[in-house]
């Protein structure tokens, strides 16, 4: 007999573990209705597009009944009086040869019948086998929809049939050339056919199908052995729905023993899977739990030191000690994670001297591109005046840039944080006004500029930042005019009041996997030489300015870029 600790174990571990398997028993049996509701409710709706797809297919067939050649042309050698195939044998046997080359409907309806213009039936199909022409029974020809007489073009009209189980479909059949009418054809479906067809897929899943009509005759049923009276009972769970188009209900019944039966399985498994494990665990706690191991508590105390961020601190135990093992790998994690410490301080300090590389290398471009417009320049308009004056103004911009970069070189740790200074309300205009003049003037023998600006255009921004921004939207769309275009630079307000301004080319555009997959991330470059990081530095700074920048780009037809900005409300500007 166990002594009465493992008793203890037991109980303490079995009590939870047999609430939470009679909780799981409890929801799986009640959960029952709710799954076979939904589970009928898929078999109703995968019956009803079967239906239907059937029907429409029907449609189909008939309708092709009266485009086909040799209908149209039989009916209308009929309404000449040029054929006769009761009064002549060889002419009968070579309509019929005609006919049968329409294709058999028999597998879905009752009788297919052709009726000519005098709205006397012509001949008829009636099961597997070749068209007749004699002896139609009058009184069990199909009723004309009379729509079909005055109908012009393919229409298919449907109307209930002699019982409850058809439905006529009615087509006129109308000269193609002309497009008089020459007859019409009715097909009498036959709806159990139908829905025998349509109920194939819920026999492998053990649905029972029952289909009645208004009246509560039944049209059809899967299972002879169900019917409608019994598929209502309890034992059943059912999903019911009206068809209008054939005037019968549908119900998809699935007995509540089978998902009964599997609940009671799992759940009783369940149960005994919980005795289970309450023992074993009741086993594992008297075995380990009684040892006490003064180890742990050394092991608790140079854990919490480990967690206060005395990585140095080793955990040693003797050999024999229970918890050596938890100590050995508390001790190799530890080790692990001071290697992996010192290793990610090495590629912090390796990528901050990369990215500070490529952002000032970027910006030394820019400076660089400025500069060399305007001595591209020099030779053909140093003797303007004016140009002279522009040339010095940008060889200025140019130098102070120059000199910004220098700065931002002793200061690397600002530059690589990407501080901003306290935003002010600047405007806009003049900003782009100087950006064109110093990069975009000196290029208008190659490029036609179009400037469009209000007045003034206010923004709460950095005004050096914001510039930069300028600059670099500037000189990629005047790179990506490598032949020439037009440069589109405009500034407003959205019509939310928010300020705006806009940069356009009409330059060899960016695809849409490219905007979507690689636009605005470092390094990520469509030219053939720069490195990529103008439009993610654009991004950032627009970001930190709580702006938003927007791209519209066409591949061969050019590219906009369109910048948002935040601004102070009128009534509060000094």
């Amino acid at each position: 007999m166990r002594p009465k600790p493992f008793l203890t174990y037991f109980i303490l571990c079995a009590i939870p573990l047999l609430l939470l398997a009679g909780l799981n028993y409890w929801r799986g049996v009640k959960t029952v209705d709710s799954t076979l509701g939904t589970i009928v409710q898929d078999d109703l709706g995968a019956f009803n597009v079967a239906v239907d797809e059937i029907l429409q297919e029907r449609e189909g067939d008939i309708l092709g009944l009266t485009v086909n050649s040799p209908v149209q042309d039989i009916l209308l050698k009929k309404q000449r009086n040029e054929i006769d195939p009761a009064a002549n044998y060889e002419q009968m046997m070579d309509t019929r040869l005609r006919l049968k080359t329409v294709g058999d409907f028999s597998r879905y309806f009752q009788s297919v019948t052709i009726f000519g213009v005098d709205r006397k039936a012509f001949c008829f199909q009636k099961g597997p086998g070749e068209w007749t022409f004699t002896n139609i029974d009058a009184a069990n020809l199909p009723a004309v929809d009379l729509r079909v007489w005055v109908s012009q073009g393919s229409s298919v009209f449907k109307s209930s049939g002699s019982n409850s189980g058809t439905i006529n479909f009615n087509t006129p059949v109308n000269d193609e050339k002309t497009g008089s009418n020459l007859g019409a054809v009715v097909g009498v479906l036959d709806l159990e056919r139908v829905f025998a067809a349509a109920s194939r897929g819920l026999k492998s899943r053990s649905s029972k199908l029952v289909v009645v009509d208004r009246a509560g005759k039944t049209v059809y049923r899967s299972d002879n052995a169900v019917d409608q009276a019994r598929l209502a009972g309890s034992s059943y769970k059912v999903a019911d729905a009206l068809i209008p188009l054939l005037g019968v209900t549908a119900a998809v019944g699935r007995q509540r023993s089978d998902f009964i039966l599997s609940a009671h399985v799992w759940g009783i498994a369940g149960l005994v899977i919980a005795l289970l494990v309450a023992l074993a665990a009741a086993f594992v706690l008297e075995r380990h739990v009684s040892k006490r191991s003064s180890g742990i508590a050394r092991v608790r105390e140079d854990l919490s030191a480990i967690a206060k961020g005395e990585l140095d601190r080793r955990i040693i135990l003797q050999s024999s000690d229970d918890a050596r093992g938890m100590a050995d790998n508390i001790n190799v994690v530890t080790e692990q994670l001071r290697a992996k410490i010192a290793r990610e301080e090495e590629s912090r300090q390796f990528e901050s001297f990369i990215r500070l590389s490529a952002m000032l290398t970027h910006d030394l471009k820019n400076a660089i591109e400025g500069l060399s417009l305007t001595v591209s320049n020099m030779e053909r308009h140093f003797d303007n005046p004016q140009f002279r004056t522009d040339a010095m103004k940008g060889l200025t911009s140019a130098t102070d840039k120059l000199k910004a970069l220098v700065a931002r070189l002793a200061r690397p740790l600002t530059s690589l944080s990407g501080e901003h200074k306290r935003p002010a309300n600047v405007d806009l205009v003049p900003i782009l006004q100087r950006v064109i003049a110093t990069h975009a003037e000196p290029a208008r023998t190659r490029h036609k500029i179009v400037t469009r600006f209000p007045q003034s255009v206010y923004a709460l921004v950095d005004a050096a930042r914001i510039e930069e921004v300028m600059e670099n939207l500037v000189l990629n769309a005047l790179e990506a005019m490598e032949n020439g275009g037009i440069l589109t630079v405009e500034a407003g307000q959205t019509p939310g009041g928010a300020p705006m301004f806009s940069v356009g080319d009409t330059g060899r555009g960016m695809s849409k996997i490219f905007i979507e997959t690689r636009l605005y991330r470092p390094f990520a470059t469509t030219k053939k030489t720069g490195i990529g990081l103008g439009l993610y530095t654009c991004r950032e700074v627009i970001r930190a300015s709580a702006g938003s920048i927007e791209v519209d780009s066409v591949e061969g037809a050019g590219t906009t870029f369109r910048v948002v900005l935040p601004s102070i409300p009128i009534d509060r500007r000094n």
